[in-house]
């Protein structure tokens, strides 16, 4: 393995020094995201601490090294989850096609590629746990305005909080349906742990304490395990709607394999006179900007459920539901307040926090 990521390290400096020798100077932009949170709690069995946090703190450094090449670095200064985001360099040379190398976002779900900036709620859905997020690796993409197709092969993350390897695929199909956007993915992966061992949990869609309502705890004598998501959005002008089914199997050397698995549903409607963007290159949603100086409101509902219980790993299954308020002051400005009544079984404690959620999120 660190053999895999020598090579990978030494193929971004070998084509970073490449294209900037051809002769068209680099280019170089900044910018950032502040993410702010108040939360409150109630109803909860553990006690979850009430207070303000800096959900995230990213600066990024981005730009092109030649007509072809392109380039992004991102760290995350948040104090609890300072790290390495993305890192990478890029190569666009062919039509509606794209190669990544160095440190970016696997081809997983929906939510989870699209950015934390865009994602209608304020936390990622509870089966965001089972999804595989930045990793050290190569990937290409292609699409048109019917499909967007996606392969890679990673191995650990920057930070090496996770060690292993994997592949991953997404293919996304969008039919002709006039003004609706329709999109129908499905996204596959299979990976190793370098110490076959996996352990899965989450927090009630809150992140300010530090409680997971559901946990596996450390699973040992894990081979492989594969991944299986299931995508569904549609967007109708100020209507859409979005759902996601993911279920990971683990199989072990010794007794039987694993199952868990989650979803989550949800719809969203804009009060004024405004839509969720949305990218084919991605096969994600982007950046809503209001097609007012008075700003967008947007009211929004998901339902979502989680299940770690499987033979004799005894995680917990735990269920939200939530209900959300968004106004975009301007596109780089946002206020979101999300109240989430979270329900887990006796295994998992019988917590049901509930739990109130303010958020600003300003982008520079």
């Amino acid at each position: 393995m660190k053999t895999r990521k020598f090579f990978i390290l030494f193929g971004i400096s070998f084509f970073s020094v490449n294209v900037i020798a051809q002769g068209n100077p680099p280019t170089l932009d900044w910018g950032g995201r502040i993410q702010a949170d108040a939360t409150r709690f109630d109803n909860d069995v553990f006690s979850y601490g009430n207070g303000t946090e800096l959900r995230r703190a990213r600066l990024y450094v981005r730009g092109n090294l030649s007509d072809e090449w392109d380039y992004r670095v991102q760290y995350d200064f948040a104090p609890e989850d300072p790290e390495l985001k993305d890192g990478y360099v890029r190569y666009n040379g062919f039509e509606n096609t794209r190669i990544t190398l160095g440190n970016f976002k696997q081809f997983s779900s929906l939510e989870e590629l699209t950015s934390s900036n865009n994602i209608t709620f304020t936390e990622r859905a509870l089966l965001n746990s089972l999804v595989t997020s930045r990793r050290l690796g190569v990937g290409i993409q292609h699409w048109n305005e019917r499909y967007s197709v996606a392969v890679s092969t990673y191995t650990h993350e920057a930070n090496n909080l996770v060690r292993g390897s994997g592949v991953a695929s997404r293919f996304v199909y969008r039919p002709e349906l006039g003004d609706t956007l329709f999109h129908l993915g499905v996204n596959i992966a299979r990976e190793e742990d370098d110490d076959d061992v996996v352990r899965i949990r989450a927090r009630p869609e809150s992140h300010q304490d530090d409680h997971r309502i559901v946990n596996t705890d450390k699973i040992s004598g894990i081979d492989t395990y594969n991944k299986l998501g299931f995508e569904a959005a549609f967007v109708n002008g100020r209507f859409s709607g979005q759902a996601e089914y993911v279920q990971q199997n683990l199989e072990r050397d010794v007794g039987s394999d694993l199952d868990f698995e989650g979803y989550y549903a949800y719809v969203s409607y804009f009060l004024t006179n405004d839509s969720r963007p949305y990218s084919n290159t991605d096969a994600a949603f982007g950046t809503v900007s209001p097609s007012s100086r008075g700003g967008a409101w947007e009211v929004a509902a998901r339902v979502s459920h989680l299940d770690l219980n499987s033979i004799d790993i005894m995680g917990g299954a735990a269920d939200t539901v939530t209900f959300g308020v968004n106004y975009y002051m301007t596109r780089n400005l946002r206020f979101a307040a999300n109240y989430v009544m979270a329900d887990s079984d006796d295994i998992a404690g019988d917590d049901d926090p509930h739990s109130l959620v303010f958020r600003l999120r300003w982008t520079f």
